[in-house]
Parts: structure tokens; sequence; C-alpha cells
């Protein structure tokens, strides 16, 4: 038994009793899924024939799959077929759009569906083709001239409601969330509206004494963006919020902006470079009089975006960068920094990090009685501060064959 772990120790090094290679047959490419939303297992089981390898160092086709919302709450998937090797400069690129009404299921069937159809791209050009049989056919009726009749003019309307609560001798709590949203997307104009209203009560007994936690937000908000050319936008934008946390009865805004990407827009599910400017004022009434002696107060404010995003084969990167301040008073402003990377730095080790950091000198609704222990304690307060920072980071390490392909599903305990 002493003998057992340095055996295995030297087997990973030797890399030939443990994790070797094997060498395709002929006219076999290897393909690397880049997909967190497909189902591996799924799509190894329904194309066996083909050979997905573990590390894309080792892949002559890169599929890499990223995705967006729908207008009309579903997702639209884009599958980017990336040549390697001899396969250089042989991309392909195919889009699935997955209705709100599909089940998993039926989101994997798409993206399968498509898989076959990009991989197929590829075999025709190995003499592997001549393995395979390819069938085509239309699952319906349906003839080319159908038209689509929309009646309801590409307006997608939501709403949802929900509460829950939970009791114990000394504590109790619940909370109610409603939200109603209109929209209408199309490749010129994006029009969206929301209502939303949260409560959450807390109440906590202690020798007779009753302890009420309080959090009440409401929010409407609405915005009109005009698509002007390929690269430039334009939009105008309002909204009404109330947060008894940050000492807000009433906040009103409404302002313009304009918006500037260095890539074409057509090519957001790759690549984005954008920055944007907004300009307009915000009126504000408080619960409670504010360290600055004021219960209500009006202000212009402008905004600066700039976002940067990137999916490519390497990995994922998306940096947001905001800066807020008030025209009156340049030193009451926010500085902004949210990003997220996920990055190879070999075939075996990749780095993943989400970071969120604010510098914070526009409180400008502070309480002036400041906050009681009560408030620190359950939360009832913003609390005076210049700056906040989150984090989360950490590395993935893998190693052995790159060819297992091998479904087994039995005793899966976790």
């Amino acid at each position: 038994m002493k003998y057992f772990f340095p055996l295995i120790f030297c087997s990973l090094l030797s890399g030939h009793s443990f994790g070797q290679d094997s060498i395709p047959e002929p006219g076999v490419l290897n393909f690397f899924l880049d997909c967190e939303q497909c189902d591996f297992n799924y799509v190894r089981e329904e194309l066996e024939f083909v050979s997905f390898v573990r590390e894309p160092a080792m892949a002559d086709v890169h599929i890499l799959v990223s995705f967006s919302h729908t207008a009309s709450g579903g997702h639209k998937y884009f599958m980017n077929f990336i040549g390697l090797k001899g396969l250089k400069d042989k991309n392909y690129e195919y889009e699935v759009t997955a209705p709100q009404s599909y089940t998993e299921d039926d989101i994997r069937k798409a993206l399968l569906k498509m898989l076959k159809v990009g991989i197929l791209e590829y075999y025709t050009k190995t003499s592997f083709i001549d393995n395979l049989n390819v069938q085509i056919e239309e699952n319906g009726d349906r003839k080319a001239g159908d038209l689509v009749v929309d009646r309801w003019k590409n307006w997608v309307f939501r709403f949802s409601s929900g509460a829950e609560f939970q009791k114990e001798e000394s504590q109790n709590e619940y909370s109610v969330e409603s939200q109603a949203s209109a929209e209408k997307i199309t490749e010129k104009w994006k029009t969206q509206m929301m209502v939303g209203y949260e409560i959450n009560r807390e109440n906590y007994y202690d020798d007779g004494d009753k302890i009420v936690n309080k959090q009440d937000s409401k929010e409407i908000s609405g915005s009109l963006v005009r698509s002007i050319t390929g690269k430039w936008s334009a939009g105008l934008f309002a909204g009404y919020t109330s947060q008894t946390f940050l000492n807000i009865r009433n906040n009103v805004s409404a302002g313009t902006g304009i918006q500037y990407n260095f890539f074409p827009w057509n090519e957001c599910n790759r690549r984005v470079f954008s920055i944007a400017y907004v300009a307009g004022v915000d009126g504000y009434d408080y619960i409670e009089e504010t360290i600055y002696d004021k219960t209500s107060e009006t202000h212009l404010a402008e905004l600066v975006i700039m976002e940067l995003e990137f999916i490519q084969p390497w990995g994922e990167v998306n940096i947001v960068a905001q800066g807020r301040n008030y025209f009156n008073d340049f030193s009451k402003n926010r500085l902004t920094l949210e990003s997220d990377f996920s990055v190879r730095i070999s075939k075996n080790l990749s780095v993943f990090a989400n970071i969120e950091s604010k510098l914070i000198h526009d409180q400008l609704y502070l309480p002036k009685q400041g906050a009681s222990l009560e408030d620190i304690l359950l939360r009832r307060r913003k609390l005076a501060t210049n700056y906040e920072v989150a984090g989360h980071f950490g590395i993935r390490f893998t190693f052995g064959s790159i060819y297992n392909n091998v479904v087994n599903e039995r005793f899966k305990l976790d």
C-alpha cells in the first residue's frame, strides 16, 4: 500500500500509463466544444462518431457558443465554428433562437441540430464524409411562401408576482414582490417600460419587546433608444424610485444620452467596446432630513459608461466602468468598475475572477440623525462609506485523456 501513491505520481509524470492521448484515424477531425449552455453528455451520446477533445490546443475546430436574451424573453445562441491548424480561416457562424416557451430539452435539441450543420461543413473537406449519411427534410407542411403575422406588433408584456414567509417562536418575516414590464425591440427602435414594487418585513421578539425591520421599494422606469447607424445610438430615459433603505421617499429622474460602439453592433455576440454619455436631472424627496440639512433637492447630473467585452476561444472578458457626478458640485461623484475574467493560460490551466469596486462620494441621502445600533444590525439604513469592494476568483487545472467521449451516468450520486 505504501507504494501506491508514488506509482500514481510517476504515472502522471510519464503520461504513458495514465492519460495517454490517442491518435485519431486519418480524416477524423477533433472538435473542442466551448459551450457552458450545452448538455455535453447529450451531445456526445447523439454524436458518437464525432471526436470531441478536452483541450482547445488539440482541436482542429473550436466551437465557441455564446448567447443573448431576446426581446420576447427567450435566448439567441451564437455558434462560432473556428477552423484551426489545416482548417485555419475556414470559419462559420450560426444562430439558434430559443423562444421563452422552450424547455431545456427543446433548447439542447435545437443546439444539437445546428452543431450537426456546422460539423458537417468541416467533414465535407475530409474523406470521413464518405462514412456519413446525410438527410434533410421539412418537419411540417409549410411552404416557402408562407407568411408570419404578428398580431402583437413585436410588443412583449410580462407580469410576475410572488411572496415568501418564515416563522419561528422569536422571529418571523415575509416579503412580497411584483413586477410588470412592456417592451418592443426592433432593429431600429428599442422601447422598454417597467414597474416594480417590493415590501420586506422582519419582526424580532426579545423579552416582550418587538423590533421591526421594514424595507419598501418602488420603481418605474422607461427608455426609448434609436439605432442611428451600425455603431451610433441615442436614447431618452426616465425613472422613479422610492427606497426606505436609502432614505429616499421619491426620486424622479430624466435624461438623454448617446452611445458609440467601436465595433459594429451586429458583432456584439463576440466583442463590444462602447462608450456612452447621459445627461439629465435628478429630483429627491427624503424621508428624513439629510446630513446636508435637506429634505428635498434637485440637481443636474451626468454619467459616462465604458464597456469592453470579448468572447473568444482564449476566454471571456467583460469590463464596465462608470463615472457619475453632479454639475453643481463635482466633488459629489461616484466611480464604479465591474470586471469578469475567464482566461485560458495554457491547455491545462485557466483563471477566472469577478471583481466589483466603487469609490463613493455622492451619498446625499444619508439621514442627519445617523443610524442606530438596530439600524446597523438589521441593515435598515445604508451606512456612510467612501468605497465598496467585492470579488470572487480562482483557478482551474485539468489533465488526462483528451479523447474520452464515453458517457456513463451509473451511480451518479453528486
